[in-house]
């Protein structure tokens, strides 16, 4: 599981973007390390396939959610919510990464709370 999310962020790192966008994009726009800049939207659509890991792939989203490149932040970020329902209200651009603290613990709880063994 990790492997397949790592992938997904150092492909998107380099600039190879897995959907090409056919139709218009929309929100704000940000740079990815590589250099390409991308929609809101774009990013959306590329966090898809992390979405579709499900459940199980949160604990390999949870370090990208630090990440100093806010686009990365953002797949992350927008995955999680995705999966879990869980939408924390915080600037991705922010520089100040402790903001992500309080998001990530709560993330890590909902993961935990659906993972634990069932008493017994």
């Amino acid at each position: 599981m990790k492997k397949a999310v790592n992938a997904v962020f150092e492909g998107l790192a380099r600039g190879l973007l897995t959907y090409t966008e056919t139709g218009p994009t929309g929100g704000w726009t940000t740079t990815l390390p590589g250099g390409l800049e991308v929609a809101r939207t774009t990013l959306q659509t590329e966090a898809r396939p992390l979405i579709a890991l499900g459940a199980e792939a949160i604990p390999h989203l949870l370090p990208w959610v630090k990440h100093e490149n806010a686009g990365l932040r953002f797949v992350a970020v927008f995955a999680l919510g995705e999966i879990t329902g869980e939408r924390p209200s915080i600037s991705h651009f922010d520089k100040d990464l402790a903001q992500w603290d309080a998001p990530i613990a709560s993330w890590r709880r909902w993961y935990e709370q659906r993972t634990a063994a069932p008493p017994g």
